[in-house]
């Protein structure tokens, strides 16, 4: 079911969303907290694509619709990997048991040639606004924009090396990771923790892994983006 609510307000909240948003976990909170995007959103969720043709979630708020951690095979059936492929907008719904119907709407962000991104609507209602293709264009543009903005471009598949799960990092990988992305080096991160420098590089590629990353300051930024770590004292 489709709406008629003036273009003009929503590509001008969806654009004010944008830029108030500085990480992927903002943006999705600020999609469910919106009082016009948000409308009968109980969850958002936006997925990027690896180099090996696999789709990764980058942040969510509320409702995920993906599994956490599972890596989704672009070539996979599904609603997902279809807004990807196609580079359009694609919807359905489900029906968890003994739970009300949910409908998903999956949105690109996208260039003219690519898309870089996925943005994953979950509403309660079947509720959508209506919106020329050129609009849903200009959105999926500012989108890819938004992605590199941020840097939060394709993320590496490091799948087979461990969990490849933000939500497996320990109260202690956390600490480490926050005092990681305030520029800390090795040594001092270890006479903080009151641990040995051995622990601390052990413990950084297990970080490493559970994020998908190759090096500090890309664990930084991700973590920033999954709101893993304060940025008031980040440096990226």
């Amino acid at each position: 079911m489709t709406f008629d609510v003036d273009r003009s307000v929503i590509m001008h909240e969806a654009a004010s969303l944008f830029l108030s948003s500085k990480t992927a976990s903002e943006l999705c909170r600020g999609f469910v907290m919106h009082p016009i995007l948000g409308e009968h959103v109980i969850g958002s969720e936006i997925l990027l694509l690896t180099q090996n043709a696999t789709i990764k979630t980058l942040a969510f708020f509320g409702r995920p619709f993906s599994s956490q951690g599972e890596l989704v095979s672009l070539w996979d059936h599904q609603l997902i990997p279809e807004a990807f492929r196609a580079n359009t907008v694609t919807k359905g719904s489900f029906k968890p048991e003994n739970g009300e119907e949910v409908f998903v709407y999956c949105y690109p962000f996208s260039t003219l040639t690519q898309t870089l991104g996925v943005i994953v609507l979950l509403k309660s209602e079947e509720y959508e606004v209506e919106l020329l293709k050129e609009d849903q264009i200009t959105l999926a543009l500012v989108g890819a924009l938004w992605l590199e903005s941020v840097g939060a471009g394709n993320i590496e598949d490091r799948h087979g090396t461990g969990s490849g799960n933000p939500a497996d990092l320990s109260e202690r990988q956390l600490s480490i990771l926050q005092q990681m992305s305030e520029g800390m080096t090795n040594a001092q991160i270890a006479s903080v923790q009151m641990l040995s420098q051995s622990t601390i590089r052990q413990e950084t590629m297990r970080i490493f892994t559970s994020l998908s990353v190759s090096g500090r300051s890309e664990a930084a930024k991700r973590a920033l983006h999954l709101g893993l770590v304060s940025k008031s004292q980040t440096t990226l």
